[in-house]
């Protein structure tokens, strides 16, 4: 018995020592001086719309404190803020240390596709559907998707055309063949799709996009058995606007 309490006597004072020790360290460390900082920006050979530079000049711009304060004095939650309201970047996180070292680590959005709406100005969504405006020094190589397509409101897509055209761009993107062999994806005033692709000198009629796997499995199976043997410029259009059929036009 006498054991038992000396044993709970004893974790007892090491957890009161824990905290206090921790408590000190604490408050040691919130006087410790910013002298330098790190940034991180992860994604860099998909995504380079956010650069170590543009980081930098948006801590520098934000008006809080940083190197030559103290580390109590900076607020690493208004900085993460502040960097994500950036369209560009998914998430931030600011760490600082008790060497007077602060890391920012920044993820960058990864853009899906370029949208080209007619009479609009165009941007990127991500596979979240996420709006991101074009940069003037970086072009993503992406699907290119154009025509009657649906602007969003605000700053994701949610519409339900926009919805159908994100998740189709999103299997072609992803897809080994369709991410090499379709480059755009026309939508016009009828709501169907027309897809051009890299290599030969046909037009896709796609039609909507009920049974759009089917379709893309059907296309697959002519590409490699039959333009694999006939030639790629062999027809003029390939039409799949019909369950089960697949209707090429010769030149």
């Amino acid at each position: 018995m006498k054991r038992s309490i000396l044993k709970i006597l004893t974790w007892m004072l090491i957890t009161a020592w824990f905290v206090v020790v921790m408590g000190f360290v604490s408050g040691e460390a919130d006087k410790v001086v910013c002298t330098r900082i790190e940034v991180n920006i992860s994604d860099t050979l998909q995504s380079r719309f956010v650069t170590e530079a543009d980081v930098r000049q948006m801590l520098e711009q934000s008006g809080i404190p940083l190197q030559g304060y103290s580390m109590g004095e900076i607020q690493t939650r208004k900085l993460e803020a502040l960097l994500e309201e950036n369209p560009y970047i998914s998430n931030a996180e600011v760490c600082k240390d008790i060497s007077g070292r602060i890391e920012v680590l920044v993820d960058q959005r990864i853009p899906l596709i370029r949208v080209m709406p007619d009479g609009e100005p165009g941007f990127y969504l991500d596979r979240e559907g996420y709006v991101l405006p074009l940069s003037s020094r970086y072009t993503a190589q992406t699907i290119l998707v154009t025509g009657h397509v649906t602007v969003p409101d605000g700053e994701q897509l949610s519409k339900d055309q926009g919805n159908d055209v994100l998740q189709f761009s999103l299997y072609l993107a992803e897809h080994p063949l369709w991410s090499a062999q379709i480059v755009q994806v026309y939508v016009n005033q009828s709501g169907e799709y027309e897809l051009i692709p890299r290599v030969g000198g046909h037009l896709i009629l796609f039609g909507d996009l009920d049974q759009w796997e089917r379709k893309l499995r059907n296309l697959e199976l002519l590409y490699r058995q039959g333009l694999s043997k006939y030639g790629w410029n062999t027809y003029e259009t390939i039409n799949l606007k019909y369950t089960n059929q697949v209707i090429c036009s010769k030149r």
